[in-house]
């Protein structure tokens, strides 16, 4: 899949256009999953969408909050992106990570910003459950919720925007299995294991690579999102208790590939592991040029950004389902796929030997990191 792929003359002018013409129109259908099934499983979206298929803001401006799931140069893109349709829609939004990264604070973050009366919220949960009566909370006082990089699928959240984690995680166990043709020790390392985004990558890689001879030798190491302190200690107690058994290392989130390359080389055992990652970092970009990392699936948290803020706005302006109605062609028409009310940016895989096309992208969008 491209990567950051987008046509910004085409939608800045789908996006504004329609706004020049009446805020009202005929209600359409509801776009969404079909309704609830047993007890746990997630609400019907076409049914919680039903109380947001008017416009609720038509006009005035719009107030929107972007809560990620910690801080870290991996969001810098993702603000890029909301920058750039903030300044397109002449909107005002905003965004902010919890510190420190762990449920209790980002549920902070989430009231404050209902508390200050914003329009509508975007949120990357860290832990997918315990987080889902917090969005519908918000949801049942008539502000629109949608989430991104991270789902909360049990939630009465609007939307999904961001990677299908699982197909990313077998995108990273395809490139495994490249890298380990006759088999392979592999230890792996994450902030929480509870974010819905780990879990479905790890099991996608999982799914990927049964049958080849890879082999988890333990449980991820979860780090709490502690990007200096225990994602590098973490890397080096798998060392000192695996040694040579492990000859590969996958790192979940994005902080987690330079964590391992620093303890790697601290370990000086780069000559007989392979290093498996998520994201683009500064720093794994480096390691990538550097040839340090050997695979990392990068997503596209610009788009995470960017489309967020447009379809809360359009949310607020029009109604949930005419929204995503108008985005729709808009995303696939860049190679985007839409399932119901999930926006799957997509995923690039890339390695040392095709990072120089892929570098020269970044830079022609003023970016820094992925």
């Amino acid at each position: 899949m491209r990567i950051l792929a987008r046509q910004a003359g085409a939608f800045a002018a789908a996006a504004v256009l329609p706004l020049l013409l009446a805020s009202c129109r005929d209600e359409p259908t509801a776009t969404g999953t079909p309704p609830a099934g047993p007890s746990g499983s997630a609400p019907s979206t076409a049914a919680v969408s039903a109380a947001f298929d008017k416009p609720l803001k038509p006009e005035g401006e719009v107030n929107i909050k972007i809560i990620t799931n910690g801080i870290s140069p991996f969001w810098e893109s993702m603000g890029k992106g909301m920058e750039e349709m903030r300044a397109e829609l002449g909107c005002k939004a905003t965004w902010q990570g919890p510190d420190p990264a762990d449920n209790n604070a980002q549920k902070q973050v989430f009231e404050n910003a209902l508390a200050a009366g914003v329009d509508a919220i975007a949120v990357s949960p860290i832990e997918a459950d315990a987080f889902a009566p917090v969005i519908d909370s918000a949801i049942d006082k008539g502000v629109p919720v949608i989430t991104f990089d991270s789902d909360s699928p049990k939630s009465k959240r609007l939307a999904y925007i961001g990677t299908n984690n699982y197909e990313a995680g077998k995108r990273a166990g395809e490139a495994a299995v490249k890298l380990f043709p006759h088999g392979a020790r592999m230890v792996a390392f994450v902030g929480n294991m509870s974010a819905q985004n780990a879990r479905d990558r790890y099991q996608g890689f999982l799914d990927a690579v049964k049958g080849h001879n890879i082999e988890m030798i333990q449980d991820p190491f979860e780090d709490n999102k502690d990007v200096t302190g225990r994602a590098r200690t973490n890397v080096a107690d798998a060392i000192t208790k695996h040694g040579d058994k492990i000859n590969g290392f996958l790192g979940l989130y994005s902080y987690n590939g330079p964590a391992i390359v620093d303890e790697v080389l601290k370990a000086k055992i780069r000559d007989r592991v392979k290093i498996i990652c998520f994201d683009g970092e500064p720093k794994t970009l480096e390691n990538l040029r550097r040839g340090l990392v050997d695979v990392t699936v990068v997503q596209k948290p610009f788009e995470f950004g960017r489309l967020s803020t447009q379809l809360l706005y359009l949310t607020c302006r029009k109604g949930f389902s005419a929204a995503l109605e108008e985005m729709k062609p808009q995303l696939e028409s860049v190679g985007m796929k839409v399932d119901g009310n999930i926006i799957d940016t997509g995923v690039e895989v890339v390695t040392p030997e095709n990072a120089g096309p892929f570098l020269q992208k970044l830079k022609e969008k003023g970016l820094t990191s992925t």
